[in-house]
């Protein structure tokens, strides 16, 4: 690490100097111009990241981007345009693809362990208005470029994507419960996704619902099998998702199943990661991928489909109709 910028000077020289790092900066663009950096990894306010991501292109550094990639669908085709003009690596920090669990499921989907998926079911939960301060940017609809679905929805709908290949058709309702989100910001939706394979999806969010089983989960329902998340185990509370479970003609024992199934562990599978933790796992890929030229797995282009979903199931909302994503 070469460097820490933040606009807070207090979180900065702390950070700073937990990570033992001598250079701090409160402006970006002057960082960029003074430091020898190879890469900058964003982690600010959403409707700052096109502006920092473009500037970070241009000056030939290679970026790791929070998600989500911006509050526009125009912002995130600028940013994957400049990026790619650039010839710089750009991942984007969807951290649950980085997870042991996730890339096991993929490959038992992609050998068609589950047959054919006919639907699949995503909730995210947390509550941030509990647990962040009132004046937060979170909150704030212009800053964040909406609430709960681009905010952590965003999370659980790329993963469900990054299974089961890009959606065609979404609709979807979004709520302001909470007067503590403005600006438009939602802190509750309820979605369905149309996929491109006919499998269908149930997509629920909220950032106001105090007491929860679990912050993320998903089930995914095949022709010939089911695999679902489990919620963490306690100790590990601070967690958002635990690991995944399958009932399949392969796993149940002699080939019988009851009528509900038997769900056993799904083993975790390092064959593209290097160990359980999925935030080292995306930064450490990040690293290799900027050596090697190699495309990330969560790279810009990839996102703007993901990104599709968010921007169509607010546009939905808004009209109060399916839409069709071809035409955004």
């Amino acid at each position: 690490m070469v460097s820490v910028c933040d606009i807070n000077a207090k979180s900065m020289k702390l950070y700073a100097k937990r990570a033992k790092v001598g250079s701090v900066y409160t402006d970006f663009e002057k960082m960029l111009k003074e430091e020898d950096i190879d890469a900058v990894d964003i982690c600010t306010i959403h409707d700052q990241h096109k502006i920092q991501t473009i500037m970070a292109a241009e000056t030939g550094r290679h970026i790791l981007l929070e998600k989500p990639m911006a509050c526009t669908l125009q912002d995130c085709r600028d940013i994957v345009r400049a990026t790619e003009k650039a010839g710089v690596t750009f991942m984007i920090a969807l951290v649950l693809r980085y997870l042991p669990s996730s890339q096991a499921v993929l490959e038992l989907i992609q050998n068609e362990e589950l047959g054919s998926i006919r639907a699949v079911r995503g909730d995210s939960i947390l509550k941030q208005s509990i647990i962040l301060p009132h004046d937060h940017w979170m909150f704030d609809g212009n800053r964040a470029g909406g609430g709960v679905l681009i905010t952590l929805s965003n999370h659980i709908i790329d993963l469900l994507r990054y299974f089961l290949g890009d959606v065609k058709r979404v609709s979807c309702i979004c709520k302001t419960m909470n007067s503590l989100f403005i600006n438009g910001a939602e802190d509750f939706a309820s979605a369905s996704l149309e996929f491109k394979t006919g499998a269908i999806g149930n997509i629920f969010s909220s950032f106001s619902i105090g007491r929860t089983p679990w912050n993320i989960k998903y089930i995914i329902y095949g022709e010939s099998g089911t695999i679902y998340s489990n919620p963490p185990p306690i100790e590990k509370s601070h967690q958002q998702i635990g690991n995944a479970v399958i009932s399949s003609r392969t796993h149940d024992k002699d080939g019988i199943t009851s009528k509900k199934g038997e769900f056993t562990p799904i083993k975790p599978n390092y064959k593209y990661i290097v160990g359980d933790d999925p935030f080292a796992n995306e930064i450490i890929l990040f690293v290799d991928c900027c050596q090697t030229y190699k495309t990330p797995i969560s790279n810009g282009k990839d996102n703007l489909d993901t990104m599709k979903i968010i921007f169509g199931l607010y546009k939905s909302s808004d009209s109060n109709k399916a839409i069709d994503l071809s035409n955004l």
